[in-house]
Formats: C-alpha cells, sequence, structure tokens
C-alpha cells in the first residue's frame, strides 16, 4: 500500500514538474515573440530610416588580398569585394536595378566615364592600403548623360584583415554645374572689366591727344590767319584733318566694339562685289596714303563675289589698308589682292613697310597683351582695329593672321567662306 502511494506521488509530482516545464516554454516562447517582434519593428524603422535618407547608403567587405590590385577596380570583373547593405536611394541614384546590382556589384565600374576610371582605382588602392577615408568625386556616364557622384566612405578592419566599408554617394550634378556657371561668370566679369579699362584707357589717352592736336591748330589758326601764308595755312589744315580722321575712326570703331560686346551689333550678310567694297574704302582712305605718296594697287577682279556683312568687311578692310599706310615709309606701295579655292575667299592687304616688331607679332590680335607702334609718320594706334578685324572675320566662320618681318613689311590675310559658316559668337 506504501508503494502504491509512493508511486501516485511521484506521478503526481512528474507532472506537476511537466506542467511547470511546459508553462515556463511557453513563457520563453512568448519572450522570443516580443523579440522577434522588436527585432522586425527595429529592422523596418532602420530600413525605414536609411530608404527616407537623401543620400545613398552602402556597406562593402573589401577583402584585403585584393584591395592593392589597382586593375580590380578598374572593370567589373573580379571586384575585389562584396556589397553587405546598399540602401534604395543608392540604386535610385545610380539607376540601377537591385538585383542585378547585387548579382555584379562591379557593374559600377563599368559605368563611371571613361576619362574618371584611373583616379577611382589609384584612390580605392590608396585608401585600403593606408586605411584612410575615401573620398572621391567623379563623372558616370548613365543611359548616355553624363553624372557626378562623390562617394564618402570609412573603414573598419576586421580581424581577418578584411575591411568593412561604410559610406554615401551623392548626386552633385548640379553643383558641378553651378560651380561651372559661376566660374564662366567670373570670367566673364574679368573680361568686362577688362574691357572697360581698355575703354577708358583710349577715352582718356588715345582720344585725348587728337582733340587736343585739332584745338591746339585751331586755336593757332584762328589766332595767326592773316599772317600766315597759304603753304603754312594748309600745312596746319592738313595736320587737323588727319588728327580729325584718327579720331573719327577711333570713336567708330570704339563704338562698333562696344556693340559687339554687347551682342547688339546686326549681322546681315548677303552676296555682293568684292571690287566694289574695296574701292569704297580705298576711296576714303586715299587722303592719307596721298600725303605719304604711297600707291595702292587693287589687284581684285571684278567678277569677285563675297557673301559677307558689308559694314564688318568694310571695317576690316578699312582697318587693314588703314594701318598699311600708317606703316609704309613715303613712296611706298601697298597691295590689296584675292584669290579662292574650293571652299573659301582669301584676301591679302601686304605692304613694303616697317614691319611688325617680334615682340609685338605673337599677341597681335589679343586685346589681354595689346601692344601699339607709331606709324612712319609718327601716326598712333590703340591695335582696337586688329581685334575688329579678328572678330568679325571669325564672325564670318574665316580666319585671319599676319606675316611680317621688320623693315621688309607685312601681309595680313583673312579668309571667309564661300557657304555660310556663321559663328553664333559676337
Amino acid at each position: 500500500m506504501c508503494n502504491q502511494e509512493k508511486t501516485q506521488n511521484q506521478l503526481l509530482y512528474d507532472v506537476n514538474r511537466s506542467v511547470n516545464e511546459i508553462q515556463e516554454l511557453n513563457n520563453a516562447e512568448d519572450i522570443q515573440n516580443k523579440v522577434i517582434n522588436v527585432l522586425s519593428l527595429g529592422n523596418e524603422l532602420y530600413a525605414d530610416l536609411a530608404n527616407s535618407l537623401p543620400s545613398g547608403i552602402y556597406r562593402t567587405r573589401v577583402f584585403r588580398d585584393l584591395a592593392l590590385k589597382e586593375v580590380k577596380w578598374l572593370t567589373s570583373m573580379e571586384v575585389p569585394y562584396v556589397v553587405e547593405y546598399a540602401n534604395d536611394r543608392f540604386f535610385e541614384i545610380l539607376h540601377l536595378d537591385r538585383i542585378v546590382y547585387e548579382k555584379n556589384p562591379g557593374i559600377i565600374h563599368d559605368l563611371i566615364f571613361e576619362d574618371d576610371k584611373a583616379e577611382f582605382a589609384r584612390l580605392n588602392v590608396e585608401s585600403n592600403l593606408h586605411i584612410t577615408p575615401f573620398l572621391w568625386e567623379g563623372r558616370f556616364l548613365i543611359n548616355d548623360k553624363v553624372i557626378w557622384i562623390i562617394f564618402k566612405s570609412i573603414p573598419r578592419v576586421l580581424e581577418n584583415q578584411d575591411i568593412i566599408w561604410t559610406g554615401t554617394l551623392d548626386d552633385i550634378t548640379l553643383r558641378k554645374q553651378t560651380e561651372k556657371d559661376i566660374i564662366f561668370k567670373n570670367a566673364e566679369l574679368q573680361r568686362l572689366n577688362a574691357d572697360k579699362d581698355f575703354f577708358i584707357s583710349i577715352l582718356a589717352h588715345d582720344l585725348k591727344s587728337p582733340f587736343s592736336s585739332i584745338l591746339g591748330f585751331l586755336d593757332i589758326l584762328l589766332s595767326n590767319l592773316h599772317s600766315m601764308d597759304i603753304n603754312e595755312i594748309e600745312r596746319q589744315l592738313t595736320i587737323v584733318s588727319n588728327s580729325a580722321n584718327f579720331a573719327y575712326n577711333l570713336l567708330e570703331d570704339i563704338l562698333l566694339w562696344a556693340h559687339s560686346k554687347s551682342g547688339k551689333l546686326p549681322f546681315e550678310p548677303y552676296e555682293f562685289n568684292l571690287k566694289y567694297s574695296c574701292d569704297k574704302v580705298v576711296e576714303m582712305l586715299k587722303p592719307n596714303a596721298v600725303n605719304k605718296n604711297i600707291a595702292i594697287n587693287l589687284a581684285i577682279s571684278e567678277s569677285v563675289m563675297v557673301f559677307a556683312d558689308v559694314n564688318m568687311l568694310d571695317t576690316i578692310l578699312r582697318n587693314l589698308i588703314s594701318n598699311a599706310i600708317k606703316f609704309t615709309n613715303i613712296g611706298g606701295n601697298i597691295n590689296i589682292h584675292s584669290e579662292q579655292n574650293y571652299s573659301e575667299l582669301i584676301i591679302s592687304v601686304s605692304d613694303d613697310g616697317v614691319g611688325v616688331s617680334p615682340e609685338i607679332l605673337p599677341n597681335i590680335f589679343d586685346n589681354t597683351q595689346m601692344q601699339t607702334q607709331k606709324g612712319t609718320a609718327n601716326e598712333k594706334g590703340t591695335g582696337l582695329g586688329l581685334l575688329l578685324c579678328k572678330k568679325f572675320v571669325e564672325k564670318h566662320g574665316g580666319n585671319i593672321w599676319v606675316e611680317s618681318a621688320l623693315a621688309k613689311g607685312s601681309v595680313f590675310t583673312f579668309t571667309i567662306p564661300l557657304h555660310s559658316k556663321v559663328s553664333d559668337d559676337l
């Protein structure tokens, strides 16, 4: 009987113990479910936060034994790392499909602009070698469009010497365009300041000088008109006339230059006779040539036609012929010649004058380094006329250049395309 009671007690104990163990298991499962729920909520919150960031974020594991091989960073083949995480914004910025990227993370290397790949590879090797933060910005070519991307990441070395890189990437295309615009605008401001200083210099000196001459000689003439002989009056009036012509031509060039810089100068090309235009300019400049006994030889056929803006072409011819007169000695010769090939009309103005100084010649069409030299009769100049010539020739799609030797003369040559090839820059 005692044994039977003992057995019953033991069974009751075992049952109670089993019930307790079952209850403990239930409690443990509840705790586990709660932990799972908390972890799941944490993961969802982390994923939501990560995917809501304006930057792409990523984590990669770089294999130490492959990290220092630069070739591994140049293409998508055998990349030296695996991607452990990347948020949605990462793929949006790079216009990549997540599944495609996870299968081939090296596809990024294939998207990098060819000229920027070497720098990307070099910086990766250096950062992994020295365990220093990685910072690189460069161009990606995505869907035939260039996009600027900046990568920033920091390293953490694992026990097996692999390196974990955690970082961000951002699209900085707009910033780069803004920087480019700022650089352009700064350059434009510097150019405008240079033009302003240039015009002030001309107005303060080069225009003042001829007007001082005009006023001075007119004052002498008015004071001594009845006591001077006709030859002296003619000599002084010639000086006044030359000074007035110089001032007028200079003022005209300044106005043309200012209009061309502001984009207000009209450009209206049409076909006309080249010789007619040359005759008109030569006739206007003839008094200056006669004063120095200079012969102007016009070797242009009456059949030559040119497609150009007549006012611009007249300005080009006027400045080149006027310069030739200025730098030709008394009794010299000036030749105006044209020839034509299959694509352009070539016009040259040559003289047998003093030539251009070797110091001035390389920068003769450069307004940032302009230098001038006096003519054979001490005529003054600013170099502005040659700048107009260059600008107007290039507006037509042509080129202008000079060949010169001291004491032998100069040849200024420019081209006008036979077919319209107009530049938008004026």
